[in-house]
């Protein structure tokens, strides 16, 4: 019959088990036995000693009361000698109950002798107070001392045969220990031969099989799926090597059938992002090049990818790629820019194309990392077609600027009454037309003013400023309207503030549109608050309201054209501030950003680079706009 195992491994272990139970058991009974046995001597032992001590502490005291009486202190005396014989008799007492040894008897009778009559020679003594002879009583040949001194040596002789026989256990108990350990030492050493020697049949009729199915193992990671493991036995060892020679058989079956599909699948996927006619990469986790097509060996300059071999190359995006794609990489953040302010620029066929990045993540199941995809999308016509419109608005606005002027010029002469008296409604309604020609000035000023920014025709005059005399000019600019509407304007900057190289009249341009976009969304009895504060080598200015706040689904557009909130525009707006506003921000190096929750407020925020102690020749700079590169 074959044995399991399992029950192999138990008939292996039984022995060695068997042999430390007995060991085991063998050791706690001797043990027992024999610290039982010598505590039980010892404490008999003991107990004599003890009481033979006390015994001669109150014969002692006995005695010193038969000198106090001689010495006249009859009172002392007889006190001292009625108050010991008690601790006497019941010390002696103790040892007539404790008798151990062989000639401890006899003696511990003697003793009892001497005791009475020494008892009655004191009572004699003490009764014979007047007697002229009383020393005789105990200085005598047979007298007190002499009884004294009987009885400590027979006291003495029990106290020093129970001493001797404790001296004589502890050696015994030694002696036992001594022997007790040696048997045990063989005993372990025979039980670590047997355990060794068991330890190595097993270990030999488990390791083998273990190490062919190893082997097999990492045969089969290296891609040699012919493994057969030969099945020796009938037990687990070889239930686990059928299984392993089932699941080679299944591999190479799946390797035979799928390899096709496989390799399909990757030349269909291939070929998907070949026909593609934008540049698009696979990046690994490292940031090399795993797949690029034509597009991107083309535009890019990036070399084919050698596949078979595995082999990639690394790949230098352009400056402003590389923070986002690192961020892509390590902390799966895409980055999908829609603003022709983020078109990157590149040479193809000896002219200027524009492409929008897109950089997306690469992630397992599992959330770990594999790499990052990037396609470059070209915008080159829309960008174009974006700048022909900028061209549009910028004349259109150019041209109805001086109509505008000459309409605006010819109703201010009816309102002063040049040409001829006015009736009420004449005025009411030129006053109404003012109005409209000056928001329609406002409007075509704005479009003017958003088209030189785009297309780069300003020119910014950059000094160094201090955060807080910017933000309180700002103030101050609109405070008579803050106090006509009972808004609190509260301004706070620290005086330590590092300086920064701006235009001031264009950042209070901008810095006033935000003013006015608070000062029109908040309601009496609200605060607007301008603050500056200093992190990491920028200035950071905030300006903040407790107005009707903005919904969280309008927030990424509060910076476009012409953005108007529903249920919420009023007045003469154009939604052309904000816009003006990020692209005098972006102009000077800066960001700008809007936080807002319904009901509570709104707060935007400029980040401006802190002046660099460097001076530059030229002071000033041309506005580099990235929504029309």
């Amino acid at each position: 019959m074959t044995l399991s195992l399992r029950n192999r491994i138990l008939l292996t272990l039984a022995p060695l088990l068997a042999l430390l139970a007995i060991l085991g058991g063998a050791g706690a009974v001797l043990l027992h036995r024999l610290g039982g046995s010598i505590d039980a001597i010892l404490r008999e032992n003991y107990n004599s000693v003890v009481a033979m001590e006390r015994l001669n502490e109150a014969l002692e005291r006995i005695d010193s009361s038969f000198q106090f009486a001689l010495a006249g202190e009859e009172q002392k005396a007889r006190g001292q000698y009625d108050k010991n014989w008690p601790l006497y008799l019941e010390s002696l007492r103790d040892e007539q109950d404790n008798i151990t040894l062989p000639n401890e008897g006899a003696e511990v009778e003697r003793l009892a002798h001497l005791t009475e009559q020494y008892r009655q020679q004191g009572d004699a003594f003490y009764a014979a107070s007047a007697e002229p002879n009383r020393r005789d009583r105990y200085f005598g040949k047979s007298g007190l001392e002499h009884a004294f001194y009987e009885i400590k040596d027979s006291s003495g002789k029990i106290l020093q045969m129970n001493q001797d026989n404790m001296q004589e256990e502890s050696r015994e108990g030694r002696r036992v220990a001594r022997n007790s350990l040696l048997g045990f030492g063989i005993g372990l050493a025979v039980a670590a031969f047997v355990a060794g020697w068991l330890a190595w049949r097993t270990s030999r009729a488990i390791l083998r099989p273990l190490q062919s199915v190893t082997q097999s193992a990492l045969a089969i990671g290296r891609g040699n799926l012919d493994q057969v493991i030969p099945v020796v036995t009938r037990d687990e060892l070889g239930d686990l090597a059928e299984a392993f020679n089932l699941m080679a058989r299944q591999l190479r079956y799946y390797r035979q059938s799928d390899y096709a599909r496989l390799l399909r699948a990757q030349r269909t996927s291939q070929a998907t992002v070949d026909s593609f006619p934008d540049p698009v990469l696979v990046l690994n986790g490292a940031g090399q090049v795993e797949m690029a097509n034509p597009a991107a060996q083309r535009i890019l300059g990036v070399a084919r990818t050698n596949t078979d071999q595995q082999t990639a190359i690394l790949w230098q995006p352009p400056e402003p790629l590389r923070q986002p794609l690192q961020e892509a990489i390590q902390q799966q953040r895409p980055y999908l820019p829609e603003g022709f302010d983020r078109a990157v620029p590149l040479r193809v066929d000896n002219r200027d194309r524009y492409f929008l990045p897109r950089l997306l993540p690469i992630a397992d199941p599992y959330g770990n990392t594999l790499g990052a995809a990037v396609l470059f999308e070209d915008v080159t016509r829309f960008r174009l077609l974006d700048q022909v419109k900028s061209d549009l608005v910028a004349t259109a606005s150019h041209e109805l600027k001086t109509p505008l002027t000459s309409i605006r010029l010819a109703i201010h002469l009816l309102l002063e009454e040049a040409v001829g008296p006015l009736t009420p409604k004449q005025t009411e309604l030129l006053l109404d037309g003012r109005d409209n020609a000056e928001r329609l000035l406002a409007v075509v000023n704005n479009l003017l003013d958003l088209a030189r920014l785009e297309q780069g025709q300003e020119h910014l005059d950059l000094q160094s400023a201090t955060p807080g005399d910017l933000i309180q000019s700002a103030a101050e600019a609109v405070r008579s309207r803050a106090d006509d509407k009972g808004i609190a304007l509260v301004v706070n900057a620290p005086p330590d503030l590092p300086a920064v190289r701006v235009d001031a009249q264009r950042l209070g341009h901008a810095l006033g549109n935000l003013l006015d976009n608070a000062l029109t969304y908040t309601n009496r009895g609200g605060v607007i608050t301008l603050s500056a504060v200093s992190a990491d080598g920028m200035v950071n200015v905030a300006v903040a309201d407790t107005g009707r706040g903005i919904p969280a689904e309008h927030l990424p557009h509060v910076f476009e054209r012409f953005s108007r909130i529903p249920g919420q525009s009023e007045g003469a707006g154009t939604g052309l501030g904000l816009a003006i506003a990020r692209e005098i921000v972006t102009a000077h190096g800066g960001a700008i950003t809007c936080e807002s929750r319904v009901g509570e407020g709104t707060t935007f925020r400029i980040l401006l680079p802190a002046a660099s102690p460097v001076q530059y020749d030229n002071p000033s700079t041309i506005v580099s706009s990235h929504a029309g590169a």
